[in-house]
């Protein structure tokens, strides 16, 4: 028999929740959608273009949009920081500001929202804030910079293709990086490793039981399989680990449409959502825990985001009134074999079928049989159709499929008589799967958007030009992709 603990509180959501966050202290929390901010008990803030929010000192309010960052107290704005490509990814701690723009490129702001530096880092995959700042490309690099913007450390990559950062963390001063080879890496590594690394030097290398996904301390979250303390699995979980708040002994980690939490000798208790908990966020005490994240299911209403003390005394979970019972402890049902083995007269008065009926059913029957072969090619037509409908339902459940940009190939072409080419772009071949693409950009190599349609024409002039197209789907995942156009004189 399981455990539990109860919720706490249950907040209404209009649309899709993209983020949660508590503070520190546990007073404020707040949950995201796309449109607005909801802060639990208080004002609702309408924001354009929502893609997250994180507390910070004195329980202000950061909101990362696609025109950059507002910072807010008590719905009062406090500060903006503006950038034309948006705020995506968001990190905050030791009184600094983190996030990546719409192009991947990381920058570092203090909590009033003044620049300290750019990262040279270009795709953005990881944010990590520790004794410093770590960055994970999606090339494969990692790279550790000081408050200031001096780069201390540069992981060494191993192989020029192949590696992707599957996750990375810090377990106090040490960082820790999560990698996939694929297989295609030189020499006899594994192919998927966690490594630790302190002060510029590996210290600890080691094969999990499977790709980690989420790494916080020294907890690590598994694709498939579960929960990794030290790299031992203490929690077998058979669904990709979404979240991990790390708390010593302990550790809350989401996974699926439950929020769990795990110590060495397993999983304590686990709360369930009516959403995947694609979204936590904890106070520093976790008396305050904030989940949030819907059931993919179009067909039905947002799903509501729950707060629950994680220090709360579990109690087993019951089974709820007029629920069936295991069968084998069903009770045994005593009847007479006359009644079950009685005569046909009586067999036929039991079920009220005299001759007229039966002939009216030898009737409806063969008119049903006809339909059905007039209708055999639609049956089947209908058939795969309701297979392709539950195989994409599938998809949209197990795995969320970044949309892939295709910007098209680089072109050399002649400019005319005033030394200057009309161009068109055409992104109009990206594609997604799941058919959830949002929004379409066009980037000079100057960082400006030139457009968001997915054509755009363009005069330029001769030289070589770089232009960036990203496309972003309804749940925030992107891609980008890049083309060259070289304009030589007639």
């Amino acid at each position: 028999m399981g455990r539990s603990v109860a919720i706490v509180e249950r907040l209404e959501s209009k649309s899709k929740v993209i983020a949660v966050s508590v503070s520190a202290d546990g007073s404020s929390s707040a949950f995201a959608e796309r449109e607005r901010v909801v802060i639990t008990g208080g004002p609702v803030i309408e924001c354009i273009g929502v893609t997250a929010i994180r507390y910070i000192a004195d329980n202000q309010l950061l909101v990362a949009h696609r025109s950059g960052l507002t910072c807010y107290s008590d719905a009062e704005e406090i500060w903006q920081h503006t950038d034309d490509t948006g705020a995506e990814k968001l990190a905050v701690g030791r009184g600094f500001v983190v996030y990546s723009d719409g192009l991947g490129r990381t920058h570092v702001l203090n909590e009033r929202g003044d620049a300290i530096f750019d990262a040279d880092i270009q795709n953005t995959l990881h944010i990590a804030i520790g004794s410093s700042l770590a960055i994970a490309d999606e090339a494969g690099n990692v790279r550790a910079f000081s408050w200031d913007g001096e780069l201390i450390w540069q992981r060494p990559q191993r192989g020029t293709v192949g590696e992707v950062i599957t996750a990375l963390g810090w377990n106090g001063d040490a960082i820790i990086v999560a990698r996939e080879g694929h297989g295609l890496v030189p020499g006899e590594e594994e192919a998927i490793e966690v490594e630790c690394w302190r002060n510029g030097k590996l210290i600890e290398r080691n094969e999990p039981k499977a790709r980690v996904v989420a790494l916080d301390g020294v907890w690590q979250g598994l694709d498939m399989g579960g929960v990794q303390h030290y790299g031992e699995v203490v929690a077998e979980i058979q669904h990709p680990i979404r979240n991990m708040i790390d708390g010593g002994e302990r550790v809350l980690a989401t996974a699926w449409f439950h929020v769990y939490l795990i110590n060495k000798d397993g999983i304590s208790w686990s709360v369930e959502h009516q959403g995947m908990t694609e979204h936590c966020a904890a106070s520093a005490d976790w008396s305050v825990v904030m989940i949030g994240g819907e059931d993919q299911n179009d067909w039905t209403e947002s799903e509501p985001v729950i707060i629950i003390n994680a220090n709360a005394e579990p109690s087993d979970i019951t089974e709820t009134a007029g629920a069936m019972p295991d069968w084998g402890e069903a009770p045994a049902i005593e009847i007479d074999a006359g009644d079950l083995y009685g005569k046909d007269e009586a067999f036929e008065a039991l079920v009220a079928i005299d001759d007229q009926s039966k002939s009216q059913s030898t009737a409806d029957m063969s008119l049903l049989m006809g339909m059905l072969d007039d209708d055999e090619e639609e049956t089947k037509v209908n058939a795969e159709e309701a297979y392709d409908l539950m195989a994409e339902l599938k998809t949209a459940i197990d795995e969320k499929i970044p949309p892939k940009a295709d910007s098209g190939s680089d072109r050399v072409i002649k400019s005319d008589e005033d030394g200057k080419a009309l161009v068109t772009l055409d992104g109009s071949s990206s594609y997604d799967p799941q058919e959830r693409i949002e929004s379409w950009q066009w980037i000079d190599s100057t960082g400006k958007e030139i457009s968001d349609k997915p054509k755009v024409k363009v005069k330029i002039s001769i030289g070589v030009h770089r232009f960036d197209l990203r496309v972003r789907d309804r749940d925030g995942s992107w891609t980008s992709d890049s083309l060259s156009i070289t304009v030589e004189s007639i």
